[in-house]
């Protein structure tokens, strides 16, 4: 193992929860760069373990903090899946920058990349309009373009949560939401096999209750709330030209429509003129980092941070 590895904790800025964050810092390698670590849904930065055994081998540190309803940041069974009883990724999105506060403080000078995988993506994609000097470039992993049937389940969410209350978890409202993501893939596979091709993954998710609930209906409003910011004319014409970006994703990953949500989303940077990047994988799935064909992936990774975050 070539990194050291630590746990912190800091206050959440809905001033209720206390963030669980993990650093994973190289041993024996000079620093070069920090990638921060924006997880996704139902998800925690520990699962980044990979990815972080590969970067910190080439000098750069991997810190992120889990997000209020996930991993070590929750403190009842009851929490998982809920931000709060309003704009909860507000909240979720200035804990992102708490982070980056202490990553700037503990490693002064260094390049950071901000790096958001699904609804992390989503978070990264507003951090980055809002805190642009505070990241050296960003990374879109595992993104989406706009769902026409977003707006339906705005309403539908708002009526939910009026008459049953924010914590509540809707299975309809579930499978409306991820429902079909599996659909394309061989029912042998399992469940999860919309993720990845790696079985050994796919397996073993659903024995960890930290990913293995149902989301609140309020935590659905927020991704509703996001997933609906981030693809506007605006948030597009908006996003800083001089931040270098990269878009990620597998061609076979439902949640960005099989390459054609990923496409849009970099098509219409290109657009309004961003330095941005794309880079589609044949054949993978929704979580690059835990694919079958992930020792590329993070190669190519550090590959665009040497060359676009580090020069």
């Amino acid at each position: 193992m070539n990194y050291n590895h630590r746990n912190i904790t800091f206050p959440s800025s809905d001033g209720k929860n206390t963030i669980n964050a993990e650093l994973f810092v190289p041993s024996e390698q000079e620093i070069r760069a920090v990638v921060q670590i924006s997880h996704g849904m139902i998800d925690f930065v520990g699962r980044y373990e990979g990815l972080a055994e590969a970067l910190t081998a080439k000098g750069i540190v991997v810190a992120g903090n889990d997000h209020i309803g996930h991993g070590g940041s929750v403190s009842t069974p009851d929490d998982f899946g809920f931000f709060a009883s309003k704009n909860g990724y507000t909240y979720v999105t200035s804990d992102l920058k708490k982070m980056n506060d202490i990553i700037r403080k503990e490693f002064p000078g260094v390049p950071v990349v901000l790096l958001g995988h699904s609804m992390g993506s989503f978070l990264a994609r507003l951090y980055a309009e809002k805190y642009t000097d505070s990241i050296d470039a960003v990374i879109i992993h595992g993104t989406s373009g706009p769902n026409p049937a977003l707006p339906f389940g705005r309403v539908l969410i708002k009526l939910i949560k009026f008459f049953k209350g924010e914590r509540y978890r809707s299975s309809f409202v579930r499978s409306l939401a991820e429902g079909g993501y599996n659909k394309s893939f061989d029912k042998s596979e399992g469940e999860g096999a919309w993720l990845t091709r790696d079985g050994a993954m796919v397996a073993g998710r659903p024995s960890d209750a930290r990913t293995n609930f149902v989301f609140t209906v309020s935590g659905y409003a927020d991704l509703f709330e996001m997933l609906s910011a981030i693809n506007t004319k605006a948030w597009f014409r908006d996003f800083p030209k001089n931040l270098p970006a990269l878009v990620i994703s597998g061609d076979c990953d439902p949640v960005g429509n099989f390459g054609k949500g990923v496409r849009y989303v970099y098509d219409n940077l290109k657009k309004y003129g961003a330095d941005v990047d794309l880079k589609l994988y044949e054949g993978a799935r929704h979580e690059l980092f835990n694919e079958t064909n992930r020792d590329e992936v993070f190669a190519d990774l550090i590959a665009w941070i040497e060359e676009r975050a580090l020069k």
